[in-house]
């Protein structure tokens, strides 16, 4: 076996080109520095253990959380295509920043849709000015434990509001937060949305566990023993699916991948410049990367006609695709010194199987599975 040195030397990629570079805000001197930063900070974010706060502090700094908040509360809201396109180059700079980023998100679009505009101004205001962090403990409504015969987090209704038991399997940034949106499931079968203080009495942040990639987004379970959500807390429901309220999501998880595989690739092209046998490889992942970004393109420029499921679906599908290659492609590129740990294709590869399990649904799964298993599968 060939000798390799016991670290690697520092990795130079090419630079990636920017998804939409006619956008006034994302070809900002601004924010091309606040990605550069991203990056730079990203190269030892591994390494840090714990919260990564530098890289949530640059993130805070660069104004691109209130990108999602309304003026009115405080923030400077931006296009559907620039936030999409934002979240693909935040990514491509450090997907583990990017992703905590899609979790506070997530609470804010949750906030903004509830009817109970006292708690919904405070917490957006408060949110704008960077004044506390929120998150969202929601995967058991959706994807996780759904095989799970009792609920996993119920929620008793009381004359005072709701007495919570269970647990919260997955919350991004939980020890870091001052709130988790989280949802429970009553005795008659509907859920119920809550902004939960993550100080109030019974709730448990668990120690969060050695994952195989973003570990620093301190993803981990909450455990909530007989603690009072008063009446105030409510957002949404009583309802039989309380995340359909408002929901028109599907694209982000794609932007995200879309942005992992344009570093993957940016890393091959690198080395394709030095080995004129890795072009056409080289070649063919960036033309996919481009028409996939066109399709992001079309979906967030068609106000009048947004995307269906099955067209977010489709994007999601081939998203997934294209990151697991790509950073495949980039590791055996890279030969026996991308397989040493600290290189950037040994990372990237890692970082790309996260959208395997990442608010994977079951038809994007079964197109997983199909691919690795080399056979077709008819559409529901």
């Amino acid at each position: 076996m060939v000798n390799h040195p016991s670290s690697p030397k520092p990795q130079h990629t090419k630079q990636a080109t920017m998804s939409n570079p006619s956008d006034p805000i994302l070809a900002s001197p601004e924010f091309q520095a606040h990605l550069a930063r991203l990056s730079e900070l990203s190269t030892s974010i591994e390494n840090t253990g714990g919260w990564p706060t530098k890289s949530w502090q640059a993130m805070c700094e660069s104004g691109v959380p209130n990108w999602f908040v309304p003026e009115q509360f405080g923030g400077t809201p931006q296009s559907e295509m620039t936030k999409q396109f934002g979240y693909l180059e935040l990514a491509a700079a450090c997907l583990t920043t990017a992703f905590v980023l899609t979790q506070r998100n997530a609470a804010v679009s949750r906030i903004l849709i509830s009817d109970n505009h006292e708690l919904k101004t405070r917490l957006s205001r408060e949110l704008a000015s960077n004044e506390s962090f929120a998150t969202v403990g929601i995967s058991h409504l959706t994807t996780s434990r759904q095989h799970v015969k009792d609920p996993i987090l119920k929620a008793t209704p009381t004359s005072e509001g709701w007495i919570l038991d269970g647990e919260i399997p997955w919350s991004t940034g939980a020890e870091a937060a001052e709130v988790i949106v989280t949802g429970g499931i009553q005795p008659d079968g509907q859920q119920v949305l809550l902004a939960l203080p993550t100080n109030r009495t019974g709730v448990v942040i668990n120690p969060a566990p050695k994952l195989l990639a973003l570990n620093e987004s301190c993803t981990t379970s909450v455990s909530l023993k007989n603690v009072l959500a008063p009446q105030e807390l409510w957002l949404i429901g009583p309802c039989e699916n309380v995340l359909a309220a408002g929901s028109a999501g599907g694209i982000t998880t794609s932007a995200l991948a879309l942005g992992a595989a344009q570093k993957s690739i940016c890393g091959l092209e690198t080395e394709a410049e030095k080995r004129p046998d890795l072009r056409d490889s080289a070649t063919e992942l960036r033309a996919t990367l481009e028409r996939l970004k066109e399709s992001v393109r079309e979906m967030t420029t068609s106000p009048n006609s947004p995307p269906s499921a099955e067209e977010r679906e489709a994007l999601r599908k081939q998203s997934n695709s294209l990151v697991l290659r790509a950073a495949q492609s980039w590791l055996t590129a890279s030969k026996g010194a991308g397989f040493l740990a600290g290189h950037p294709a040994s990372r990237a590869v890692r970082e790309a199987q996260f959208f395997l399990v990442w608010s994977c649904p079951q038809n994007v799964m079964a197109a997983a599975l199909a691919e690795f298993a080399c056979v077709s599968i008819s559409s529901p």
